[in-house]
C-alpha cells in the first residue's frame, strides 16, 4: 500500500529534480566555456606565432629585392668584365658594363686596367665567367654591401682552363639601381693545409 504524497515532500521532489537537472546543465556550461577558453587560447597561440612568422619573412621579403638586383647587377658586369677572347675583347670590357655601374666605376682605371704591352694578345688568353658568390656584410638605406668570390675560367691559347676566384668588395646603390663601388681585393687562394689567403 502506498503512503499518498504530502504537498511538501511533492515539492521536494520537484525542487530537488529542478536542482539536479540546473546543476548538470551548469557543469555542461561550465565544461563548455573551459573547453572553449582553451581553443581560444590555442588558436591565440597560433595566431601570434604565424603573426611573428609573417613579421620575419617580411623583413626578408624588404630585403630580397635588394638581394636580387645586387646578384643581377654584379652578374652583368662580371659577364662583361671576365668574357673576352682576344685583345679587342679585353680593351672593350667596360663599355659592357655602362649601365650597371655608377661613372666612378666606369672611370675606374685601376679596375679597368689598361694592357699597354698587349699581354691578353702575346699569350693568347682567354676568359670566361662562371660564377658569384656574394656574401653581404652591410645593408642600410638600401644599399647593399658585399665581399664577392668571382670565378673565372683562365685558358691560355685554347688550352684547358683553369679555375680562378677573385675577391671584390662592392656597394650596390638600391636607389640608382647601380653598382656604385667594385675594389679587386686580390686572388683567393685555398693551400693544400685549407688555410685561405688572398693575394
Amino acid at each position: 500500500m502506498k503512503t499518498p504524497m504530502t504537498r511538501s515532500t511533492k515539492w521536494f521532489y520537484v525542487i530537488d529534480g529542478s536542482l539536479s537537472i540546473l546543476a548538470i546543465i551548469f557543469g555542461s556550461i561550465m565544461m563548455y566555456a573551459g573547453a572553449t577558453n582553451k581553443q581560444q587560447q590555442a588558436q591565440q597561440q597560433t595566431q601570434l606565432k604565424k603573426t611573428q612568422m609573417q613579421h620575419k619573412l617580411s623583413q626578408f621579403e624588404r630585403q630580397r629585392p635588394l638581394y636580387s638586383q645586387t646578384e643581377k647587377k654584379l652578374d652583368t658586369f662580371m659577364t662583361a668584365f671576365f668574357n673576352y677572347d682576344d685583345q679587342k675583347a679585353y680593351d672593350h670590357r667596360h663599355r659592357a658594363t655602362k649601365k650597371v655601374v655608377s661613372a666612378d666605376v666606369y672611370h675606374n682605371r685601376r679596375l679597368f686596367k689598361e694592357d699597354k704591352y698587349h699581354k691578353t694578345s702575346q699569350l693568347g688568353l682567354q676568359s670566361t665567367f662562371v660564377k658569384n658568390q656574394i656574401i653581404p656584410t652591410k645593408i642600410d638605406n638600401n644599399q647593399l654591401e658585399a665581399t664577392v668570390y668571382t670565378t673565372q675560367t683562365l685558358n691560355f691559347e685554347d688550352e684547358e682552363g683553369k679555375d680562378t676566384v677573385k675577391v671584390f668588395k662592392i656597394t650596390y646603390d638600391g636607389k640608382t639601381n647601380k653598382l656604385t663601388k667594385i675594389d679587386q681585393q686580390g686572388v683567393f687562394d685555398m693551400a693544400v693545409d685549407s688555410t685561405v689567403s688572398v693575394d
